[in-house]
């Protein structure tokens, strides 16, 4: 089926534009000074949803992670008895929620906010053009590289065959290969990982939800010459996950759907970290010494935060996490032409404050050592994005005594 959900094939870098095509951060396309010239030199390795490789750009030295045309359930699509050949419902999605735009949001949101130093450095977007496609492929064959699918399952079909060729361009053909070209830094070893990284890696992740950026799949293979180098998950306001303005005809249930969503990505972010040294503890302590840094006490989960409301005669549970990444102004943009100004990000924020009523079931679960569970289900209808009210998982979440 055709329709314009993928980036298409330029005629000229002329036709590139700052990409994703919804509100918020943009990132810009590669600067080539001339046309597309890339030398590939190595294949560094793969993840869920792109492969990474050393290149050469006008004698430079870059990473370039190219993206894989996924799955649908390898990010924050629609719910699954969705339509999903609707190509107007998942170019929805896919502007603020596929891995190459979450990745191009994040990077761009980090430059508008003067705050590059946060991650990798980033230089922008590219298209792979066919000649360099052909190339790619030639050259590093031993890797079998594939654009299908998954890492777990490479040469990933939809119904109709290759994933790719699902939403084909107004020309019929297959969409471009999508790549983001890095800063290139030799990857370090998991068990180099100290306590010093450990808490510098907490302070920043704190400092990129002030910046409106959360779900960044927070582990030590993320750190690269102590930056943060994957944003392929990442959940950046504007977003249909943390903004309810985006869409006005939200009722006051489904805004609160929303805000709970944010507060589970928020408060993730610190569960997955706690996750990170646990394991690395078990895995490296005996050798290295103990990491003890941690989010929340012990690692192992938030305490409640218990309020009795004298006038009802009842205990309103409340649960916290560290920042409330929709506190950060997206609408606040640099004149075109003027310099990015650093914002400035707050040392101590204020502790973010989710009001369970009385479901302690909802605060028990969201008090737990992981709420990755606990995500809601998205639908589309009448041009924009919804929480699915009627579903019994988003019903349970959202029930209140």
């Amino acid at each position: 089926m055709s329709g314009s959900v993928f980036p298409g094939w330029p005629r000229s870098s002329d036709d590139l534009v700052p990409l994703p095509n919804c509100d918020g951060p943009k990132l810009e396309p590669f600067d080539f000074h001339g046309p597309q010239k890339i030398e590939f030199l190595e294949y560094i390795g793969e993840g869920l949803h792109a492969h990474v490789v050393k290149v050469q750009i006008r004698n430079r030295i870059y990473a370039v992670k190219l993206f894989r045309f996924c799955f649908d359930d390898d990010w924050l699509s629609p719910y699954y008895d969705m339509c999903r050949k609707d190509w107007e419902m998942m170019r929805a999605f896919y502007e603020y929620a596929e891995p190459f735009n979450c990745e191009c949001r994040a990077f761009a949101r980090l430059k508008e906010a003067g705050h590059e130093d946060l991650a990798i450095g980033c230089f922008g977007y590219l298209l792979l053009d066919e000649e360099h496609e052909r190339k790619l492929l030639t050259q590093l064959h031993d890797h079998r590289i594939d654009f299908n699918g998954n890492i777990d399952c490479p040469g990933g079909n939809h119904d109709e065959g290759p994933l790719r060729e699902r939403f084909l361009g107004p020309d019929g053909r297959p969409p471009p290969i999508r790549g983001i070209v890095k800063e290139y830094a030799p990857p370090g070893e998991e068990h180099e990982f100290r306590q010093a990284d450990a808490e510098k890696m907490l302070a920043d992740v704190k400092k990129l939800q002030q910046l409106g950026i959360t779900r960044i799949d927070v582990a030590a293979r993320q750190v690269i010459g102590g930056r943060i180098s994957d944003f392929s998950t990442a959940v950046t306001t504007p977003h249909f996950a943390t903004t309810p303005e985006l869409n006005p005809h939200l009722t006051p249930d489904m805004r609160r759907a929303v805000e709970l969503q944010a507060f589970i990505h928020a408060k993730e972010d610190y569960l997955e970290f706690d996750a990170m040294i646990r394991e690395w503890n078990w895995e490296h302590a005996k050798e290295h010494g103990v990491i003890t840094a941690s989010a929340y006490p012990g690692h192992k989960g938030a305490p409640g935060l218990c309020r009795y409301d004298f006038r009802r005669k009842v205990a309103q549970k409340r649960v916290y996490t560290f920042v409330d990444p929709r506190l950060y102004d997206w609408k606040v943009r640099p004149r075109k032409g003027v310099k990015n100004r650093r914002r400035r990000l707050r040392a101590k924020p204020p502790l973010w404050i989710y009001r369970c009523g009385e479901n302690d079931g909802l605060a028990n679960s969201l008090m737990s050592d992981s709420t990755k569970f606990m995500s809601i289900e998205w639908e589309y209808r009448d041009g924009r994005i919804f929480p699915l009210m009627s579903h019994r998982h988003n019903i349970a979440l959202l029930a209140r005594n």
